[in-house]
Protein backbone atom coordinates (compact mmCIF):
# COMPACT_ATOMS: atom_id res chain seq x y z
CA UNK A 1 0.00 0.00 0.00
CA UNK A 2 1.29 3.24 -0.70
CA UNK A 3 3.57 2.17 -3.29
CA UNK A 4 3.66 2.96 -7.47
CA UNK A 5 2.95 -0.32 -8.20
CA UNK A 6 -0.37 -1.02 -9.76
CA UNK A 7 -2.73 -2.99 -8.63
CA UNK A 8 -1.67 -5.82 -10.57
CA UNK A 9 2.06 -6.00 -9.74
CA UNK A 10 0.74 -5.61 -6.09
CA UNK A 11 -1.67 -8.96 -6.39
CA UNK A 12 1.20 -10.61 -8.17
CA UNK A 13 3.36 -9.94 -4.73
CA UNK A 14 1.38 -12.41 -2.78
CA UNK A 15 2.14 -15.62 -4.69
CA UNK A 16 5.35 -14.31 -5.66
CA UNK A 17 6.77 -13.51 -1.46
CA UNK A 18 4.95 -16.08 -0.36
CA UNK A 19 7.47 -18.71 -0.33
CA UNK A 20 10.01 -18.28 1.83
CA UNK A 21 11.81 -21.53 2.57
CA UNK A 22 15.66 -19.66 2.67
CA UNK A 23 14.21 -17.51 5.88
CA UNK A 24 12.88 -21.23 7.56
CA UNK A 25 15.53 -23.09 7.10
CA UNK A 26 18.19 -20.70 8.07
CA UNK A 27 15.90 -19.58 11.93
CA UNK A 28 13.38 -22.71 12.20
CA UNK A 29 16.33 -24.48 14.14
CA UNK A 30 17.61 -21.81 16.28
CA UNK A 31 14.89 -22.51 18.98
CA UNK A 32 16.10 -26.31 19.12
CA UNK A 33 19.33 -25.03 19.26
CA UNK A 34 19.35 -23.03 22.21
CA UNK A 35 17.28 -25.09 23.96
CA UNK A 36 13.67 -23.35 24.07
CA UNK A 37 10.88 -24.95 25.13
CA UNK A 38 8.44 -25.77 22.13
CA UNK A 39 11.74 -25.94 19.64
CA UNK A 40 10.89 -29.03 18.05
CA UNK A 41 7.25 -27.83 17.56
CA UNK A 42 8.63 -24.31 15.87
CA UNK A 43 11.30 -26.93 13.51
CA UNK A 44 8.51 -29.24 12.52
CA UNK A 45 6.59 -26.39 11.46
CA UNK A 46 9.39 -24.53 9.60
CA UNK A 47 9.54 -27.57 7.60
CA UNK A 48 6.17 -27.35 7.07
CA UNK A 49 6.09 -24.31 5.79
CA UNK A 50 8.69 -24.98 3.35
CA UNK A 51 7.17 -27.87 2.05
CA UNK A 52 3.85 -25.93 1.50
CA UNK A 53 5.07 -22.65 0.21
CA UNK A 54 8.51 -23.74 -1.73
CA UNK A 55 5.97 -25.70 -4.30
CA UNK A 56 3.11 -23.26 -4.43
CA UNK A 57 5.79 -20.13 -5.38
CA UNK A 58 7.60 -22.22 -7.67
CA UNK A 59 4.15 -22.83 -9.35
CA UNK A 60 2.50 -19.54 -8.64
CA UNK A 61 5.23 -16.91 -9.97
CA UNK A 62 5.54 -18.52 -13.25
CA UNK A 63 2.20 -19.06 -13.38
CA UNK A 64 0.17 -15.62 -12.75
CA UNK A 65 3.62 -13.31 -14.73
CA UNK A 66 2.34 -13.28 -17.75
CA UNK A 67 -1.46 -12.58 -16.10
CA UNK A 68 -0.48 -9.70 -13.91
CA UNK A 69 2.30 -8.35 -15.28
CA UNK A 70 3.52 -6.27 -18.30
CA UNK A 71 6.99 -6.27 -20.29
CA UNK A 72 8.19 -2.71 -20.20
CA UNK A 73 11.46 -0.90 -20.95
CA UNK A 74 14.31 -1.65 -19.30
CA UNK A 75 16.24 1.33 -17.78
CA UNK A 76 20.08 0.34 -18.13
CA UNK A 77 21.55 2.50 -15.87
CA UNK A 78 19.29 1.28 -13.22
CA UNK A 79 19.94 -2.51 -13.61
CA UNK A 80 23.17 -4.95 -13.70
CA UNK A 81 22.69 -6.42 -17.57
CA UNK A 82 24.55 -9.53 -17.47
CA UNK A 83 26.34 -11.30 -20.26
CA UNK A 84 29.26 -13.44 -21.55
CA UNK A 85 32.27 -11.79 -20.36
CA UNK A 86 35.04 -11.82 -22.91
CA UNK A 87 38.96 -11.68 -21.09
CA UNK A 88 41.80 -10.18 -23.81
CA UNK A 89 45.03 -12.03 -22.58
CA UNK A 90 47.78 -10.33 -23.92
CA UNK A 91 51.04 -12.71 -24.43
CA UNK A 92 54.24 -12.11 -25.85
CA UNK A 93 57.37 -15.15 -26.56
CA UNK A 94 58.29 -15.11 -22.96
CA UNK A 95 57.31 -18.12 -20.72
CA UNK A 96 54.94 -15.56 -18.63
CA UNK A 97 52.71 -16.48 -21.55
CA UNK A 98 51.73 -19.33 -19.95
CA UNK A 99 50.94 -17.96 -16.68
CA UNK A 100 48.54 -15.14 -18.59
CA UNK A 101 46.92 -17.83 -20.67
CA UNK A 102 46.09 -19.90 -17.39
CA UNK A 103 44.36 -16.98 -15.93
CA UNK A 104 42.57 -16.16 -18.30
CA UNK A 105 41.01 -19.56 -18.69
CA UNK A 106 40.41 -19.93 -14.67
CA UNK A 107 38.44 -16.70 -15.53
CA UNK A 108 36.47 -17.56 -18.82
CA UNK A 109 35.85 -21.18 -16.55
CA UNK A 110 34.71 -19.53 -13.38
CA UNK A 111 32.28 -17.14 -15.42
CA UNK A 112 31.44 -19.22 -18.39
CA UNK A 113 33.51 -16.64 -20.44
CA UNK A 114 35.41 -16.70 -23.78
CA UNK A 115 39.10 -15.40 -24.09
CA UNK A 116 40.64 -13.17 -26.99
CA UNK A 117 44.52 -14.27 -27.07
CA UNK A 118 46.32 -10.73 -28.15
CA UNK A 119 49.58 -11.07 -29.93
CA UNK A 120 51.40 -8.40 -31.15
CA UNK A 121 54.26 -8.91 -33.85
CA UNK A 122 56.07 -6.62 -35.38
CA UNK A 123 58.39 -8.85 -36.48
CA UNK A 124 56.88 -11.26 -38.53
CA UNK A 125 58.13 -14.49 -36.64
CA UNK A 126 55.91 -17.63 -37.59
CA UNK A 127 57.57 -19.62 -35.10
CA UNK A 128 56.58 -17.81 -32.49
CA UNK A 129 53.14 -17.52 -33.60
CA UNK A 130 52.67 -21.07 -34.15
CA UNK A 131 54.08 -21.59 -30.85
CA UNK A 132 51.61 -19.68 -28.88
CA UNK A 133 48.98 -20.94 -30.95
CA UNK A 134 49.86 -24.23 -29.74
CA UNK A 135 50.10 -23.00 -26.29
CA UNK A 136 46.71 -21.24 -26.51
CA UNK A 137 45.00 -24.18 -27.91
CA UNK A 138 46.72 -26.61 -25.14
CA UNK A 139 45.45 -24.47 -21.85
CA UNK A 140 42.26 -23.36 -23.37
CA UNK A 141 40.70 -26.33 -25.48
CA UNK A 142 37.62 -26.76 -22.99
CA UNK A 143 36.64 -22.71 -23.82
CA UNK A 144 35.98 -20.51 -26.39
CA UNK A 145 38.83 -18.61 -27.88
CA UNK A 146 39.48 -16.76 -30.95
CA UNK A 147 43.87 -15.93 -31.47
CA UNK A 148 44.23 -12.56 -32.96
CA UNK A 149 47.91 -12.27 -34.23
CA UNK A 150 48.45 -7.90 -35.17
CA UNK A 151 51.20 -5.61 -35.64
CA UNK A 152 51.53 -1.85 -34.36
CA UNK A 153 52.56 -0.18 -31.29
CA UNK A 154 51.87 -2.92 -28.52
CA UNK A 155 49.85 -0.80 -25.54
CA UNK A 156 47.99 0.78 -28.20
CA UNK A 157 46.92 -2.47 -30.10
CA UNK A 158 45.80 -4.24 -26.68
CA UNK A 159 43.52 -1.52 -25.54
CA UNK A 160 42.05 -0.79 -29.23
CA UNK A 161 41.06 -4.48 -29.39
CA UNK A 162 39.64 -3.99 -25.78
CA UNK A 163 37.49 -1.20 -26.89
CA UNK A 164 36.70 -2.74 -30.42
CA UNK A 165 35.45 -6.27 -28.99
CA UNK A 166 33.98 -4.73 -25.49
CA UNK A 167 35.73 -7.18 -23.39
CA UNK A 168 35.16 -7.04 -19.91
CA UNK A 169 39.10 -7.83 -18.47
CA UNK A 170 42.26 -7.04 -19.97
CA UNK A 171 44.71 -10.23 -18.68
CA UNK A 172 48.55 -9.29 -18.93
CA UNK A 173 51.85 -9.93 -17.88
CA UNK A 174 54.06 -7.90 -15.63
CA UNK A 175 57.85 -8.91 -14.97
CA UNK A 176 60.56 -6.86 -13.01
CA UNK A 177 60.93 -5.89 -9.43
CA UNK A 178 63.93 -3.85 -10.12
CA UNK A 179 63.54 -0.21 -10.98
CA UNK A 180 65.71 -0.93 -14.31
CA UNK A 181 63.83 -4.10 -14.87
CA UNK A 182 60.67 -2.13 -14.77
CA UNK A 183 61.97 0.18 -17.53
CA UNK A 184 62.59 -2.40 -19.72
CA UNK A 185 60.20 -4.89 -19.34
CA UNK A 186 57.38 -3.28 -17.58
CA UNK A 187 56.54 -0.31 -19.53
CA UNK A 188 53.83 -2.58 -21.52
CA UNK A 189 52.17 -3.46 -18.85
CA UNK A 190 52.47 -0.19 -16.95
CA UNK A 191 51.30 1.75 -19.77
CA UNK A 192 48.01 -0.55 -20.60
CA UNK A 193 47.26 -0.07 -16.65
CA UNK A 194 47.67 3.72 -16.76
CA UNK A 195 45.94 4.43 -19.94
CA UNK A 196 43.11 1.45 -20.01
CA UNK A 197 39.30 2.36 -19.25
CA UNK A 198 38.42 -1.54 -18.90
CA UNK A 199 39.80 -3.00 -15.83
CA UNK A 200 43.42 -4.69 -16.20
CA UNK A 201 44.49 -8.01 -14.16
CA UNK A 202 48.14 -8.16 -14.18
CA UNK A 203 49.92 -11.49 -13.33
CA UNK A 204 53.10 -12.09 -12.36
CA UNK A 205 55.09 -15.06 -13.46
CA UNK A 206 55.08 -17.91 -10.70
CA UNK A 207 58.72 -17.95 -10.55
CA UNK A 208 58.75 -14.61 -9.17
CA UNK A 209 55.81 -15.03 -6.84
CA UNK A 210 58.11 -17.72 -5.19
CA UNK A 211 61.53 -15.76 -4.79
CA UNK A 212 58.98 -13.31 -3.49
CA UNK A 213 57.74 -15.34 -1.13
Amino acid sequence: MGSNWTWKEQLFLLPANSAKATVQAAIGAIPLAQGLAGGETILAIAALSILVTAPLGAWAIPTFAPKLLERGEVDPTKVAISGCPVFLAAVDESPLATDVLTKAADLARRSDGEVIVLYVDNLGDQQVIALLQEKSQRLLSDIRYEFLSLSGTVPEEILRVAESRKVTDIVIGKRGHQPWEQVLVGSVSQAVLETSLIPVILVESRSEQSMQN
